[in-house]
Parts: structure tokens; C-alpha cells; sequence
């Protein structure tokens, strides 16, 4: 191989295993200090791009991402310990005395887990509580009808790897369109508690669906799935990347206004689905909207405010803003 042939460094065996296997030794979570130290301690070799990827092809996976070890460990933590939760979509739809019949066909063909359950008087005020917070579509009409149903289906995947998030979450949604073809009169999303009209969840579908346009694809989906800006006490932040394969964001309250956090998280939501390679965005780095608008430094935390085995719960962590 000529001198000057670019390689790229691979663990072997990957890194991915001697973590699972340190944090399997040590009996419980390694802490960022172990991450680094297996990572410093472990063996690699330089080897050709091609012959990475058809080793990264036959094992399944992106191994972790050296610069960004701690970060990108909780990519595939779940995954290769089997310890924790991977993401579960579990959609709610509502509709009338047929719509059981009517969603039997759709089920059916899509093979997807379910459940039907009776009429519950508290749904009109969950879907309410659900309701999207930047662009709300649920009208007084449409609580009216949610109230009025006479049944109620749930709808599950199966939990998913982060690798498999974009696939599942474009399937799951236009299984859900097709529902609320069949008569579903509503739908939200429980795994990220949101909610949206039929109509909005039609056209997102929709979007998300679209063979031509990968940035479309991908905001479809952001904007289906992902719940935003909820507001505790101390910070602003998203609820539903989990179910896209990507850590959550968050900012203190105090970094920048509701609106601005809006706009940072929509951008820099859409950075990483459709424009960032894989990997290439490490905790430390910084992200602005505009060359304009303020620039922020992005650092990566667990998850924090939900159990481990809620649905809310994103085990890739979250990225928080803070000032440069």
C-alpha cells in the first residue's frame, strides 16, 4: 500500500465488545474516565476504507466512535450489553363502533403488535395534554370526536436499535396513516407523548414516505415523532429523537428564549438526521442556526427525569447546548 493511501484505525475485536465486556466485569454502568480508559487500551489496526465498512457490514453495526467514545458508546450500549431499553414506538389511535372491523385488514397485512380496548372517558384530555406545542392542529371539533369514541387501539413495534429507528418510524407512521384511513378518528404517539390532527398525521406520512427528498424524509419524521419545547423548571427541551435513533436536546431555560430554542432545536434536529455523517459530530463541538445567530457549544449527557423503562426515556442520552 503506497504511503499516502488513506486508512482509518479499527479495533479489533471492536470497541463496542471490550466495553460490553468491561461493563459486564465491573457489574454495572462504566463511568466516562472507563469508557476512555478501554478505549486507550485496546487493540487497533489501520486499515483501508473499503475493507472497513465490509467489516462493519458483516458485523451489523458502527462500532464507537474513538474521538467521541462516551457519547457514542450509549449509541449501542443497550444493544450490545443487553442491559437497559431500546425505543418502542406505541401509537394510540381512536375511532367509532366500527373501527375495530375496519383496522382488521390493515393489521393484518402489516403484521404489527396491537391491542383494542374500550371506550376511555379520560382520552379527550390526554390528547390535549399531548398536543403538538409549536404548531398545534387538534381543533375543538377534533377533542369533541375524541371524546365521543367508542374504542381505542394500540399499536407497537418492536424495540428498535438506533441503526434501525428511521425505517421502523417511516413504517409505523404509514401504517398509521392507513389506520386512520380505515376510520381511526385520532392518533397520538405515546412514546413521546404528541399528538396531531388525521390531517397533519396524513401529511407527514406523506413527507416522510418521500422517495425523492432525504431531508424530507427526515423532517416528516422529526416533526411526527418528536415532541418540543417542554419546559422544566431549570430547562427547555425535546422529547421523541429516542424513537429516530438520536440523542434528545436540552438548554437551560436562562441560555436563549422559547422561540430562539425552537428554531436551534428544529436546526440542529434536521443537522444530524439529514446532513451529519455518521459519527462525525462529537460532544465539545459547537452548532449555529446561522453564521449570524449565536453559536453554541453541544455537550453530550445521559437522560435524565425519566426511569430507565418509561417509554420517554432515550437511552442515547441527550446533546445539551451551553455558551461558548
Amino acid at each position: 500500500m503506497a504511503k499516502d493511501a488513506q486508512v482509518v484505525p479499527v479495533f479489533v475485536p471492536p470497541l463496542a465488545t471490550m466495553l460490553a465486556h468491561a461493563e459486564e466485569a465491573k457489574g454495572e454502568p462504566l463511568t466516562e474516565a472507563e469508557v476512555a480508559r478501554a478505549r486507550d487500551h485496546a487493540v487497533c489496526i489501520m486499515m483501508h476504507p473499503d475493507r472497513a465498512n465490509e467489516m462493519t457490514a458483516k458485523r451489523g453495526y458502527r462500532d464507537v466512535e474513538p474521538r467521541n467514545c462516551w457519547a457514542d458508546w450509549h449509541r449501542l450500549r443497550v444493544q450490545v450489553t443487553g442491559k437497559g431499553y431500546l425505543p418502542k414506538i406505541v401509537l394510540c389511535l381512536v375511532g367509532g363502533a366500527d373501527f375495530a372491523e375496519r383496522a382488521k385488514p390493515v393489521l393484518e397485512e402489516a403484521g404489527v403488535e396491537h391491542e383494542f380496548t374500550p371506550r376511555d372517558e379520560r382520552m379527550a384530555e390526554s390528547f390535549a395534554a399531548s398536543a403538538f406545542r409549536v404548531q398545534p392542529t387538534l381543533t375543538p371539533a377534533d377533542y369533541e370526536t375524541i371524546a365521543q369514541h367508542e374504542s381505542a387501539l394500540y399499536v407497537l413495534s418492536k424495540n428498535y436499535t438506533a441503526a434501525e429507528a428511521p425505517d421502523i418510524a417511516r413504517t409505523m407512521l404509514l401504517v398509521a396513516a392507513r389506520l386512520l384511513a380505515a376510520g381511526a378518528t385520532a392518533m397520538k404517539c405515546e412514546s413521546s407523548g404528541v399528538a396531531h390532527s388525521r390531517v397533519r398525521w396524513t401529511v407527514l406520512a406523506i413527507r416522510a414516505d418521500n422517495p425523492a427528498d432525504h431531508a424530507e424524509r427526515c423532517a416528516g419524521l422529526f416533526n411526527a415523532y418528536v415532541q418540543y419545547p417542554i419546559q422544566s423548571e431549570a430547562d427547555l427541551y425535546t422529547c421523541g429523537m429516542h424513537l429516530l435513533g438520536k440523542p434528545d436536546l436540552i438548554a437551560a431555560n436562562d441560555l436563549l428564549p422559547v422561540e430562539d430554542a425552537v428554531e436551534l432545536f428544529r436546526a440542529f434536529a434536521m443537522y444530524l438526521l439529514a446532513e451529519c455523517p455518521e459519527g462525525s459530530f462529537a460532544s465539545g463541538h459547537t452548532f449555529s442556526v446561522s453564521e449570524t445567530a449565536p453559536r453554541y457549544r453541544v455537550v453530550w449527557e445521559p437522560c435524565s427525569g425519566y426511569a430507565e423503562d418509561e417509554f420517554f426515556f432515550n437511552p442515547f442520552g441527550r446533546w445539551r447546548f451551553t455558551a461558548v
